[in-house]
C-alpha cells in the first residue's frame, strides 16, 4: 500500500465498527501543490479538539465529540505505531500538527480557576499520544502544537506543551511549500493585530500574545458564530451543526478509487471569502521574502468548516487552503450517492507528496 492507504487503513482499525467509513471531504492530487520531490514526509493534521475535564464538560450543553475520546486516541495510537514502524524501515516519516485550540482553557477555567487545576490525567491519552508520551516512555506522535486562542488563559497557555504560532515543513532550500496556523490572526479587527499580518504569516516567532477579542467581522460566512464570548460559550463556539460545502464524498478505503479533485474553486479576488485574507497575506510575503516564493498549501483550523479550497488563477500563484474542521459540534456534507449526512465532526488532514486529503470519519446508520 502506498502512503495514503496505509494511513486511511491505520484509521479505520481504529474505528473498529463494522459501519465505520472514512469519507474524503476534499482532495487534490496535482503537482501544483509544489510537494512532488518529497515522498518520505507524511503530514497529518489534526484540528480544533477544544478538550475540557469531565467537571467542566457537565456545565456545557456540547463537547468534544465521541467522548471521552476513545475513538481519537484510538486513531493516534495505531498512527504511532505506523510511525514507529516507518521510523524503523526508513520509508517514510510522519509529521503530526496539532492545529490549536486543544484545550479549551476559556470554558474550563473561567476566570478564577488556575491552570494548575487541570488533572494529569484529564485526556491523559490523547496528552500522552500528542506530545507528552515523548517524556514518560509511551508511544508519541511528537506532534507539533500550534496555539490556539482558547489554549490561553488571559494570554498564558498550558505550560507543559511547547505550543508554536506556526509551522512549515522542513526545507533543504529554506522555501517551504506548506504552512499551517491555528488561523485566529485571519479574525480579527485590523486595528487589533499590531503588524501587518503577512509579517505574521512569515516571520512572526515572539511571545505568546495576549488572547484575542471575539467575535468580529465576516469571515466565511460564520459571522455571528466565530469564537463567540465567554458569557455565550454555553451554546456554541461556532455553530452546533453546519453546513459542509461537500457535495460527492466518496469512501476512502485503502486501494479505492477516488477523484484527483474534490475541493471548492475560489477567485483570488473574493474579498469576502476565508480565502482571501491567506491569500492576498501569502502572495504579499512572497514579495518580500524569497523563503515565501514557494509556498503552496495554507492548512488551519479555528473555524470548525471542514474544507478543501484551491485558488488557480491563469495568471499567477495557485494556492490551496485546507481548513482542517475539528472534533466539535455536528457537519452536513452529501455523499456520492446523494445522501445527506448530519453527523458528529471528526476530520483529519493528511498530505503525501502532491496529494492532499480531508477526511470525515463516519458511523453511517444501518
Amino acid at each position: 500500500m502506498n502512503a495514503h492507504d496505509e494511513v486511511a487503513a491505520a484509521i479505520l482499525r481504529a474505528a473498529a465498527h463494522p459501519r465505520a467509513e472514512l469519507r474524503l471531504l476534499g482532495r487534490l492530487n496535482d503537482p501544483l501543490v509544489g510537494n512532488g520531490g518529497n515522498r518520505r514526509d507524511v503530514f497529518f493534521f489534526v484540528p480544533d479538539l477544544h478538550l475540557l475535564s469531565a467537571r467542566a464538560r457537565a456545565r456545557y450543553g456540547y463537547g468534544f465529540n465521541h467522548e471521552p475520546g476513545a475513538l481519537l486516541a484510538r486513531v493516534l495510537g495505531e498512527l504511532a505505531g505506523l510511525a514507529e514502524s516507518w521510523d524503523d524501515s526508513g520509508r517514510h516519516k510522519l509529521v503530526a500538527i496539532q492545529l490549536g485550540d486543544f484545550f479549551d482553557l476559556w470554558r474550563e477555567l473561567g476566570p478564577v480557576n488556575p491552570i494548575s487545576s487541570i488533572a494529569d490525567d484529564a485526556h491523559g491519552a490523547l496528552r500522552d499520544l500528542l506530545y507528552r508520551g515523548v517524556h514518560r516512555g509511551r508511544p508519541c506522535l511528537k506532534a507539533t502544537m500550534l496555539l490556539g486562542n482558547h489554549d490561553t488563559q488571559s494570554g498564558v497557555p498550558l505550560p507543559e506543551i511547547p505550543f508554536q504560532l506556526k509551522a512549515f515543513n522542513r526545507s533543504a532550500d529554506e522555501r517551504p511549500f506548506l504552512f499551517a496556523t491555528h488561523g485566529d490572526a485571519f479574525d480579527v479587527l485590523e486595528n487589533v493585530v499590531p503588524d501587518p499580518i503577512q509579517e505574521f504569516v512569515v516571520y512572526f516567532l515572539g511571545t505568546l500574545h495576549a488572547a484575542s477579542k471575539y467575535p468580529v467581522g465576516s469571515w466565511g460566512g460564520a459571522a455571528a458564530w466565530v469564537n463567540r464570548p465567554p458569557s455565550e460559550l454555553g451554546q456554541a463556539i461556532t455553530q452546533p451543526d453546519h453546513a459542509l460545502a461537500t457535495e460527492g464524498a466518496v469512501a476512502a478505503a485503502p486501494g479505492a478509487a477516488l477523484p484527483d479533485r474534490l475541493c471548492e474553486i475560489v477567485e483570488p479576488d473574493h474579498g469576502e471569502h476565508r480565502f482571501a485574507d491567506f491569500y492576498r497575506a501569502i502572495g504579499q510575503a512572497a514579495l518580500a521574502y524569497p523563503s515565501a516564493s514557494a509556498l503552496r498549501v495554507a492548512v488551519c483550523g479555528h473555524t470548525h468548516h471542514a474544507a478543501l479550497l484551491l485558488c488557480e488563477p491563469p495568471a499567477g500563484r495557485p494556492l490551496v487552503l485546507l481548513d482542517a474542521g475539528a472534533w466539535i459540534e455536528r457537519c452536513t456534507y452529501t455523499t456520492d450517492d446523494g445522501e445527506e449526512r448530519t453527523e458528529p465532526s471528526a476530520q483529519l488532514g493528511v498530505i503525501h507528496g502532491n496529494d492532499v486529503r480531508l477526511y470525515q470519519i463516519s458511523f453511517p446508520a444501518p
